[in-house]
């Protein structure tokens, strides 16, 4: 029994990411995560607590999962590694497609105005994390005398979250992918221009 409810759970979640991802919250209805999770009204408050602590739940699936499988590891990543990642958000296998709203951790910072307190802890860690990742894959490549970074690792990786927050906000206000590939591609040659001269 706990493993079917397990398995209801992980339904209902995986049919919420992909509503919230569509719609956002603001715009997906009761009824359209009734209809996308299996779950009934009923349930949504019961189980849940109701709308919003369902999005929650969804989000921290979300943000986990991203952080397990789709941040830069420090551990293994170089300049080049960190150029390629960004390179590869915008790229025709990873893009969302034009009608769809795209990354859900970077709508929730619009679509909730940082006025929800439960959000902004989620997403305060989710770019801190993210900040302290780009930080320790430029001081280790700054140690081992592969760049040279005037403003230090730790002011080059915040010049890094504002290129990563403005392309996924191309990202979600093109009409083509185009606008979006060559801002992905300024931010991949400035992490290249970097690079210590041999």
């Amino acid at each position: 029994m706990a493993r079917k409810r397990k398995a209801d759970h992980e339904t209902a979640i995986a049919g919420a990411l992909e509503l919230f991802w569509q719609k956002g919250y603001a715009g997906a209805s009761t009824r359209e995560i009734e209809e996308k999770t299996g779950l009934t009204r009923f349930t949504l408050q019961t189980a849940y607590g109701g709308k919003e602590k369902f999005f929650l739940e969804t989000l921290d699936t979300y943000l986990d999962n991203a952080e397990a499988r789709h941040f830069p590891d420090p551990a293994r990543f170089t300049l080049d590694d960190l150029a390629e990642w960004f390179e590869g958000i915008a790229s025709e296998e990873k893009i969302p497609r034009v009608q769809d709203a795209g990354c859900l951790a970077f709508n929730s910072i619009s679509q909730f105005e940082r006025t929800d307190p439960d959000v902004n802890a989620r997403i305060e860690r989710y770019l801190a994390t993210l900040e302290d990742r780009f930080a320790a894959i430029l001081l280790r490549a700054e140690e081992e005398g592969e760049v040279s970074l005037p403003l230090g690792a730790a002011a080059s990786a915040q010049v890094l979250m504002g290129l990563l927050l403005g392309l996924h906000s191309v990202i979600k206000a093109r009409t083509d992918d185009g606008m979006a590939r060559s801002y992905a591609a300024s931010a991949a040659g400035l992490l290249r221009s970097w690079r210590r001269a041999a």
